[in-house]
């Protein structure tokens, strides 16, 4: 059985009321939809990636992302954290919008801007930083990083 996903067109409270006042669960599953139909992570990434003009070895080159994991991103075997989806939409230069939607895609949470860290990383998209700007940004404020720069 799949997991379910809100139809977009009810607010939390309406369905929050509606939960409340139902006697059984099956009243309110009328507001929700089959989750198949909402989009994939790895699907909406190649669109993103297409529609900012990058291709897969791009964007390895340019995050810094060993080969093998992106391309198991791509191909959905793998569901990258929250730093590396960070970094693969930096690296495209991908908007606020696009960002958070992969974030949501993966489960990791939009970008807050109430969070000091989400707020600089706004900022950053904002200005279209590069992800190596966003990252010395991020240390220059005493946040944590989106990768560790290794020792040479």
């Amino acid at each position: 059985m799949s997991d379910a996903s809100v139809k977009s067109n009810i607010t939390t409270s309406q369905l929050l009321s509606a939960i409340k006042k139902s006697d059984q669960f099956s009243d309110v599953t009328k507001f929700y939809h089959d989750v198949t139909n909402d989009p994939v992570f790895c699907h909406y990434l190649y669109d993103a990636m297409e529609k900012h003009h990058f291709s897969a070895k791009g964007i390895i080159s340019a995050s810094g992302i060993e080969r093998s994991y992106f391309y198991h991103i791509l191909s959905g075997q793998k569901m990258p954290g929250r730093n590396m989806i960070l970094r693969i939409s930096l690296c495209m230069k991908a908007t606020l919008a696009e960002t958070n939607q992969l974030l949501r895609l993966s489960n990791q949470g939009t970008l807050y801007a109430k969070v000091r860290r989400d707020a600089a990383i706004i900022f950053a998209i904002e200005k279209k930083y590069t992800m190596q700007q966003t990252n010395d940004f991020l240390l220059s404020l005493n946040e944590a990083p989106l990768y560790r720069e290794e020792s040479t």
